[in-house]
């Protein structure tokens, strides 16, 4: 027989070189990975903080539009009380603190009533249907932003003082010259805002 037509003993690849090759290849899959993740895990921290700074930045732009709308007009409330045209934090160390109440210039519909307050660790807002409210009113309650541990509402006087309340004890001032709201959410650095008032 030729040694041509003799069969090649030296085709195909060893064990050896199989399990070379297969450490190679999962090595170089590790690596992708690890990369991959690092990503994927860079991109969702990014998302979140992007949300975080959406939600705040749209809670602050409603605070403007009903702050440096606010208007000079009394109402009643449900008990039939007269209520000034902004009062805040005057009941220290209830659920209900701190809060901030005003009366804003609306559409065609006239002024209306708008509050916020932190309950149990949530921003909310509160709306109600008619200015002057019959009996048992109840206003309609809307999330504005989740894991807050610190909503501070400060008041600037017609002397130039900051007032941690709102109406101010003796002052003629009904509304003040500006306000001062301060946002912590968990975890993260506060945020503050002054608005000037009309």
């Amino acid at each position: 027989m030729s040694r041509a037509s003799a069969p090649d003993r030296h085709r195909g690849f060893t064990l050896l070189e199989i399990l070379i090759a297969l450490s190679i290849f999962a090595v170089v899959i590790l690596i992708a990975y690890r990369g991959l993740s690092t990503m994927i895990d860079a991109k969702l921290r990014l998302d979140a903080e992007t949300t975080r700074w959406r939600e705040m930045s749209l809670v602050m732009s409603r605070f403007g539009d009903d702050l440096t709308q606010s208007v000079n007009r009394s109402y009643r409330d449900s008990a039939g009380a007269v209520q000034p045209p902004m009062a805040g934090n005057q009941q220290p160390n209830t659920p209900e603190w701190p809060k901030l109440d005003l009366v804003r210039a609306g559409g065609d519909g006239g002024p209306f009533h708008v509050a916020y307050r932190l309950r149990e660790g949530q921003l909310e807002m509160e709306l109600w249907d008619a200015l002057d409210q019959p009996p048992r009113a109840q206003p309609v309650v809307h999330m504005m932003l989740q894991n807050v541990e610190r909503f501070e509402v400060s008041f600037l006087d017609s002397s130039l003082n900051w007032q941690a309340a709102w109406p101010v004890t003796g002052s003629t001032d009904v509304l003040p010259r500006a306000v001062r709201i301060t946002l912590q959410q968990a975890g993260q650095g506060a945020i503050e805002r002054i608005y000037a008032l009309p």
